[in-house]
Formats: structure tokens, C-alpha cells, sequence
């Protein structure tokens, strides 16, 4: 997972992050794979989505424990330049307030717990804010609900029925997207190291 000298870094490969974060099911892992030296295999659609499914299944074994059994250094960093970042080039006050939704934040979550919860704010089995998704079909007709899985072929939504609809991704064919977390998603293309532990340490300090 944290790459060789001739493959990359999984762990903190865009590619990956992003397949995790926007449901893509392996469409963003073929490019990446086919980069690696000596590369020539051919991944079938199933094989790429099964391998999604692995990669991120591993993320989330190591954001959970590290890569140790326990958790170490998550609160290496500054808490001031957290708060800067937070204030500042992260953008986090635009949203969220110290004083208001992150009072306190410091006392309910752990470290790791807060770190994975910036970072895929809309991860976990029992996340109740879902990218919604309105797909309107040739005939007029439209549907509404969570986005449950998108993919070059087929979208999978849920109404608040309950009921699952899928639709093949054919002209005539419009579909409209908002996602509660696209902030969070944009900045997974500019987070650092030192941003992450930074502002870690700056949130476990709101108690």
C-alpha cells in the first residue's frame, strides 16, 4: 500500500482516494494501473470494481489503526497552524463553526476517528447525509433519491421509499448530482501531510 520505488503509493494515491470517495468502482484505477512499469494486463470492468472494493477495504483498515496495531503520531502536528489552515487555506469556517456544529468536537471523536471523518465525511454504514441524484428519463419522467452507484454504464439511486432504482446511462438519458461533501472531495487533491496532521491536532483541542 505505501508503494515501492518502481509503484506508487496507494495509501495516498488521488486515484484511489477519489474511487473511494465518489463511488467510481475502479474507473479511476485503470489509468493508474496501466502507469506501472512493465504493465500489460488487461482489467475487465468486474476486475477493476472488485479491485476498488479491496483498496478500500485496506484505506480503511489502516485510517482506522495506522499502520501499526494502534494509531501513532496522529497529533504530530501543529495545533496553531491547524487553526490557521482552518480558518484559511482549507477553508473549514466557510461551513463550520468552533463554537457552533464543531463545539465540543475534541470530546467525541477520537484522533483517528476526527481524521477520518474530514477526510470522507460521507463514508460509513450509518452516514445519514447521501449524495442525492435526479436522473430524468427521455420520456420526461424523473427520479430522486441517494446516489447508491454510478458508473459509465449504469446509475443506482434510492428513493425515500426505499426503493432501489437502476437506469441505463443512455442518450435521451439527464442526470444532476449534489453532493453534501464536494468541498471535502476537491480538497483531497490538495491536503499535505502536514496539513492533515495539522489540523488533527487543532481539532482534538476543541473540547
Amino acid at each position: 500500500m505505501r508503494g515501492t520505488a518502481t509503484a506508487p503509493d496507494l495509501l495516498r494515491s488521488v486515484a484511489v482516494l477519489h474511487d473511494r470517495r465518489q463511488m467510481l468502482y475502479g474507473k479511476e484505477l485503470g489509468p493508474l494501473l496501466t502507469t506501472l512499469p512493465d504493465h500489460s494486463y488487461k482489467y475487465s470492468e468486474k476486475e477493476l470494481g472488485d479491485l476498488s472494493q479491496f483498496l478500500t477495504a485496506s484505506v480503511n483498515g489502516i485510517l482506522r489503526s495506522g499502520y501499526n496495531s494502534q494509531p501513532t503520531n496522529l497529533l504530530s502536528g501543529d495545533a496553531k497552524a491547524g487553526e490557521a489552515y482552518f480558518n484559511g487555506a482549507g477553508g473549514c469556517s466557510k461551513c463550520h463553526s468552533t463554537t457552533g456544529d464543531f463545539a465540543g468536537l475534541g470530546k467525541r471523536y477520537t484522533p483517528s476517528a476526527l481524521q477520518q471523518k474530514f477526510l470522507f465525511p460521507g463514508s460509513g454504514l450509518f452516514n445519514k447525509t447521501k449524495v442525492q441524484i435526479n436522473v430524468k428519463l427521455a420520456s420526461g419522467k424523473s427520479y430522486s433519491g441517494d446516489l447508491v452507484r454510478i458508473d459509465d454504464f449504469t446509475v443506482t439511486l434510492r428513493e425515500k421509499s426505499g426503493e432501489y432504482r437502476s437506469f441505463n446511462r443512455i442518450p435521451g438519458i439527464t442526470m444532476a448530482t449534489v453532493d453534501p461533501f464536494a468541498t471535502h472531495a476537491e480538497l483531497l487533491d490538495k491536503y499535505t501531510d502536514t496539513d492533515i496532521h495539522n489540523l488533527t491536532t487543532y481539532l482534538v483541542t476543541l473540547k
